[in-house]
């Protein structure tokens, strides 16, 4: 029996679901579905944007670097959008590092091999958008990711290969390998309230 779904933003992610496992869809019509995704996402409600971790959760588990970057493609806009909404850009981003644990895990079995350089680009676009929520607005010289965020990439970092916990090294709240820690104001001043706040 199917499920009625009266949420517009379930409703929606079924259908995109649907449409971006159809391998037609991924091979030719793809980019115009993440366009459709991110015009409709930008006209919803902010407290509305949660629901579109649905898309996401239906795609899981990621088995390929390809969903990888359709999921990073689907959710990265929106983590800019979220910048001054903390709760909501934590989850966004837990949500994002966990599909990277998919492929990327300690314990992920994949069928080929892959290198933590194809994704530098995902890392890349982390280490940004982080210092992007921190400032709340485009990145200046002196931005700094909030001490909760670095805390999360911390976390997620745990679950993942060494070879991608080497890229994530200044997404940690650890001052002795994290440039952004040490350099932290919040931090260096009491280093024992990471994620507190």
């Amino acid at each position: 029996m199917m499920k009625i779904l009266n949420d517009p933003t379930q409703k929606m992610g079924v259908i995109m679901v649907h449409a971006i496992a159809d391998s037609v869809t991924i091979r030719y019509g793809y980019g115009n579905i993440v366009a459709l995704l991110h015009a409709f996402f930008s006209n919803l409600p902010q407290e509305w944007l949660e629901g579109t971790h649905a898309i996401i959760k239906h795609l899981r588990p990621i088995t390929t670097v390809a969903m990888l970057r359709i999921a990073f493609r689907i959710m990265g806009p929106l983590l800019p959008r979220l910048a001054n909404a903390h709760t909501l850009f934590n989850k966004t981003l837990a949500l994002l590092l966990n599909t990277m644990a998919d492929v990327f895990g300690k314990n992920s079995q994949l069928s080929t091999p892959v290198e933590a350089s194809e994704i530098a680009d995902l890392i890349d676009f982390l280490h940004h958008v982080v210092h992007y929520e921190g400032q709340g607005g485009p990145v200046q010289s002196n931005s700094k990711p909030r001490p909760e965020v670095l805390t999360l990439c911390g976390k997620a970092a745990e679950n993942l290969r060494p070879d991608v916990q080497h890229l994530l090294t200044h997404l940690k709240p650890d001052m002795n390998s994290s440039i952004y820690a040490a350099t932290h104001p919040k931090l260096v001043q009491n280093p024992s309230t990471v994620g507190l706040s």
